[in-house]
């Protein structure tokens, strides 16, 4: 019986993928290509499923307690404009880039969670605040023209395939045993769960809101110094353009709670992200444009959360049909 439902839970989680891998194979197919045809396209994928992981990974740790950060996306850009700068002018060595832009995100998002338990104000509020601030400094840094990095090749290199899957192993690795290994973990569970018990019985819920800002905000400067070297450019963000930077990981984040309940939520995130860097590829490799883009991952997260939000009834529906069928035997 155990083992059914080991094995019940390992088809769950992995259904998903396979299945998404499956349609887009056959849509690529149709079309005489292959998903994956050279070793470009292995690259789009680890890179999309990386980025997309510590993405969701960001937003989920708050999300999680009721509190909405506007300000994640802001935090990649502003991290790798600064952190790239102080790489270059102190002629740090180029692998140090990624240590340097998570060492600034993570006191930007110290900042953010000082901001949020000092005004008191509601988190969406102090947020979006904290946006709009990161958001100018990126303008003022830059005298409005963005941080060009094309001629520094060291730096232009680092995001191969094996680096990048390096990346993302070592950040599920360390957010996995920081989230289940950890007091920090323990406390932001209890807090998850039941804020007001946990709070009386004396967690110390504002230094966990600190931490648990600053731990995002590492997070997504692994997303900022990747995209940065990626591109070889970081333009500025005015005007809450940097809250796009959150869309893409709102999918494998419900995807990863759902899954959550036959793994650790953690990995489920991790698969609802490698999902979706399939479906990223998929649009590449089909050459669909950006507005078919968005409208396609817009129906694939109102379809899922459909579909969650009448788990139950479709429960009941095949339950009662089964009923009857075993009846009319």
């Amino acid at each position: 019986m155990k083992l059914f439902q080991s094995i019940k839970k390992i088809g769950i989680v992995i259904s998903i993928p396979v299945g998404v891998f499956v349609v887009l194979t056959f849509l690529t197919q149709i079309q005489g290509i292959s998903l994956f045809a050279h070793a470009g396209h292995v690259q789009t994928f680890v890179r999309s499923t990386t980025i997309i992981s510590f993405t969701a990974w960001a937003l989920a740790l708050n999300l999680q307690s009721g509190r909405f950060d506007f300000s994640l996306g802001s935090m990649a850009i502003l991290s790798s404009i600064i952190g790239t700068q102080i790489t270059i002018n102190y002629g740090l060595p180029a692998f140090s880039l990624i240590f340097v832009i998570v060492f600034i995100s993570g006191l930007l998002g110290l900042f953010s969670g000082l901001v949020y338990i000092t005004l008191k104000l509601a988190p969406i509020i102090t947020s979006v605040g904290v946006m709009l601030i990161y958001e100018a400094l990126t303008f003022v840094l830059t005298d409005g023209q963005g941080l060009l990095i094309s001629t520094q090749f060291d730096l232009l290199v680092l995001p191969s395939t094996r680096n990048l899957l390096i990346i993302l192993l070592v950040g599920f690795a360390i957010v996995y045993f920081i989230m289940n290994h950890t007091q920090f973990g323990y406390n932001h569970k209890a807090l998850q769960h039941g804020q007001e018990i946990a709070v009386n019985t004396g967690l110390p819920e504002k230094r966990n809101a600190i931490l648990t800002y600053m731990l995002a905000g590492m997070l997504m400067g692994v997303v900022g110094f990747i995209n940065m070297t990626t591109q070889g450019f970081t333009g500025v963000s005015l005007n809450f353009t940097s809250i796009s930077a959150m869309f893409i990981a709102f999918l494998p984040m419900f995807i990863g709670g759902y899954i959550g309940r036959f793994s650790e939520e953690r990995f489920g995130i991790f698969i609802g992200s490698l999902t979706m860097g399939l479906v990223t590829l998929g649009f590449v490799r089909l050459d669909l444009p950006r507005q078919t883009q968005e409208f396609v991952n817009a129906l694939l997260l109102l379809a899922f959360l459909t579909y969650l939000n009448n788990q139950g009834r479709l429960k009941l529906i095949f339950a009662f049909r089964k009923k009857s069928v075993n009846h009319s035997k």
